[in-house]
């Protein structure tokens, strides 16, 4: 299965540091190595080696990566030199290999992953003198590149304005773009290295994981990089509609998603009807395929199943739409205004309950989530490592999560379980405070008066970056009331 390039700066970047709590694994680099006349290419991950018998090795440099400002990196950042020719490398995430490579030149040939960039018959050669890279994207006087791939002619009107390029940089809530790169200049966006018009009008419609497990799986790994990517962008230009930075045959402004499975399949419908695009033919039938994979819930193109007993015993949901379908931990799916829930026992026996949400309008996107009378927690049982599960309890009339800094999954798991960062949130009578596995109610004579205390603390994991934990500003008495502090009228 091939996945597409990932654009990283610095080989640093990509791994979280070791500490106690993540232990860093560097990934063997590819390397270019003298032989004999010539040069061979080392494919650790491979079964086979790359042999450049015309590349002089004397030569042979890394060019520089146009878009890394070298004095904008912090000071244990450093651009390797060019004479260094193992930076070349793949690391594995939670769901796909990234290869990083860099573009090379001996001063005749220029390379890009082990291999020498030849152009199609019928268009200019590679033009060495003239060719500079940014990430996985070149430019010589003639020609456009992409992953060691020409893509577009460069000339004329339409030639590539290198004082004004710059990377497109996708801000909140979007996730980076892993699957692809995409450049501008004051002309033209520059997508996988294809030239498209108006560059103002670029947009990120939707992003959607890979990972089908759901973002409060039990699967995550805090000390993985990017464990719930890579994931596929559905964007848009005035005239295009794009997956991945690749341009589909659709008209943009009556285009409308009807299945989507990220990384296999997209379905559309558009004023030319019903469209349907394999994105990668293998991993769909891998997706398709229920033998290969043992997952609670299982989004296939026109079914929903769910693992009803051992040895991967399936189930199906009839009559329920799998593009609506939302995984959202081992335990828990939502389909519209409903809760789907795996109940397990000790025993291991499976059964699964269904949970009308009290707000049909309600997202259950975090750990305590707030319905009009009722509280949905998305829970992990204390000594039971591998059980989600669903809490649901009835608040004392409005229930107002106080989450104006509420952790993210990931920083949830920067402590030992239970979480040592807490979801808080109050009703008529009550304030909660929940852990990710226990919920506990305090009566308090005011609970608008509650307010929380934010400390900043240096995680366990070596993160090397500093969070903040939210506690209740106040004290619980013996009886279980909590008093909240006074407040200072100054700061009111």
């Amino acid at each position: 299965m091939h996945y597409r390039n990932v654009v990283c700066l610095l080989s640093c970047s990509l791994f979280l540091s070791s500490a106690w709590g993540c232990r860093l694994d560097p990934p063997e680099h590819n390397i270019y190595q003298k032989q004999g006349k010539g040069v061979v290419y080392l494919r650790p991950y491979k079964e086979t080696n790359l042999s450049l018998p015309d590349v002089n090795y004397k030569s042979l440099r890394r060019l520089p990566n146009l878009l890394i400002d070298p004095t904008t990196l912090d000071k244990w950042d450093k651009v390797p030199p060019l004479t260094d020719l193992t930076t070349d490398y793949l690391y594995e995430g939670a769901q796909a290999w990234y290869p990083h490579y860099s573009w090379h030149s001996d001063g005749r040939n220029i390379l890009y992953a082990g291999e020498v960039v030849q152009n199609p018959p019928g268009t200019p050669p590679v033009d060495v003198a003239s060719f500079k890279a940014w990430g996985d994207f070149a430019a010589d006087k003639h020609s456009l590149y992409f992953e060691g791939k020409r893509t577009d002619d460069n000339g004329g009107g339409n030639s590539l304005d290198i004082k004004t390029l710059h990377q497109v940089e996708f801000r909140p809530p979007w996730d980076p773009d892993l699957l692809g790169l995409i450049l501008r200049d004051a002309n033209f966006l520059y997508i996988n290295g294809h030239r498209l018009a108006d560059p103002d009008s670029f947009r990120v419609l939707a992003q959607k994981s890979w990972d089908q497990r759901g973002k409060f799986s039990t699967a995550f790994n805090p000390c993985v990089a990017m464990p719930f990517g890579p994931w596929d962008t559905l964007a848009r230009t005035r005239t295009k509609i794009l997956i991945n930075g690749e341009q589909l045959d659709a008209d943009p402004d009556t285009f409308s998603v009807v299945r989507w499975m990220p990384g296999s399949l997209l379905t559309w419908r558009d004023k030319n009807g019903l469209q349907r695009k394999v994105l990668d033919k293998e991993k769909l039938a891998w997706d398709e395929d229920l033998t290969k994979h043992c997952l609670d819930f299982s989004l296939l193109e026109k079914k929903v199943f769910w693992r009803k007993g051992p040895a991967c015993k399936q189930e199906e949901l009839p009559g329920l739409d799998p593009e609506q379908f939302q995984p959202i931990s081992d335990a828990v799916a939502q389909y519209q205004d409903s809760l789907y829930t795996i109940i397990e026992t000790e025993s291991g026996d499976r059964k699964l309950e269904i949970v009308k949400l009290d707000d049909p309008n309600l997202i259950i996107n975090k750990r305590f989530n707030a319905g009009k009378r009722h509280g949905y927690l998305l829970t992990r049982a204390e000594g039971w490592p591998y059980h989600s599960g669903l809490h649901v309890f009835e608040s004392d009339g409005p229930l107002i999560l106080l989450d104006n800094r509420s952790p993210d999954e990931r920083e949830a798991h920067l402590n030992d379980h239970p979480f040592l960062r807490r979801w808080y949130a109050r009703d008529n009578r009550y304030i909660y405070s929940f852990d990710g596995a226990q919920l506990w109610r305090y009566r308090t004579a005011d609970p608008k008066q509650v307010r929380l205390i934010w400390k900043e603390q240096h995680s366990g994991y070596g993160y090397g970056v500093n969070y903040k934990t939210g506690y209740l500003d106040g004290k619980i008495t013996d009886d279980g009331e909590f008093i909240p502090a006074p407040r200072n009228e100054a700061t009111k």
